[in-house]
């Protein structure tokens, strides 16, 4: 038999939650652009100046996915619950002669 703890995957969901925001509100756009414009005729500038947005785009994709885990983890609960729910509710009417 499966045996899972509700709580422990609510926990995850709420720890998974707050990591994704807080990559979420990472931002390197404020701190690359002035160090790319600090220097605008440099190979730094340059380099730097063409991978704030890259950079933001990952953490965004990576802040959606565990966010998904998070969501994941919720409806796995919720899932589990339910089934149990349910197979107690037929072991109850089958010892019962329903």
């Amino acid at each position: 038999m499966l045996r899972v703890d509700s709580d422990s995957l609510r926990a995850l969901a709420s720890g998974l939650t707050d990591r994704a925001d807080d990559i979420s509100e990472l931002d390197p756009v404020a701190v690359v652009e002035p160090s790319a414009n600090a220097m605008p005729q440099s190979a730094f500038g340059a380099a730097a100046a063409n991978t704030a947005l890259p950079i933001l785009a990952a953490y965004q994709a990576m802040a959606e996915r565990i966010q998904n885990m998070a969501d994941a983890a919720t409806v796995s609960a919720h899932s589990y619950e339910q089934a149990e729910a349910a197979f107690r509710a037929q072991l109850t009417q089958y010892l019962n002669g329903r």
